[in-house]
């Protein structure tokens, strides 16, 4: 297969698995606050979104995998860049929450990190033409 072939189908495979995350978190909690069930239960279905994240990690390794060594070293730096704010962002967050009362979920942690990998990736990308 070519790599366009294959960096299309990854990226196409990662937004799809993104938004599967997001429907499966959100409805999975709707779900458990509409009918309440036993711990074991409410657990399995709570952990349920990690299903699409695993989707949209082996996209990922199979983008990366069929990459050449200058985009799989961009990759290397968007993804540290986003690993580090996120980071911070999070410390930051913690350290002002007390202060604005407003609750985050860390259900907010993996779309931070796509945006800000995104963030990293458009930039290392025009750095390197």
């Amino acid at each position: 297969m070519k790599t366009i072939e294959i960096m299309v189908r990854s990226a196409r495979d990662i937004v799809l698995g993104l938004l599967a995350y997001v429907i499966v978190l959100v409805g999975s909690g709707s779900f458990l606050l509409q009918h309440p069930m036993g711990a074991l239960p409410s657990a399995l279905i709570l952990i349920s979104p990690v299903i699409p994240v695993a989707f949209v990690l082996r996209s990922i390794v199979q983008l990366l995998r069929h990459s050449d060594e200058l985009e799989q070293r961009i990759q290397l730096l968007a993804v540290s860049f986003s690993f580090a704010s996120t980071i911070v962002l999070g410390y930051t967050y913690e350290l002002i929450q007390p202060f604005t009362g407003v609750p985050l979920s860390s259900a907010f942690i993996l779309p931070l990190m796509v945006v800000l990998w995104l963030v990293g990736l458009f930039y290392f990308k025009r750095r390197y033409q």
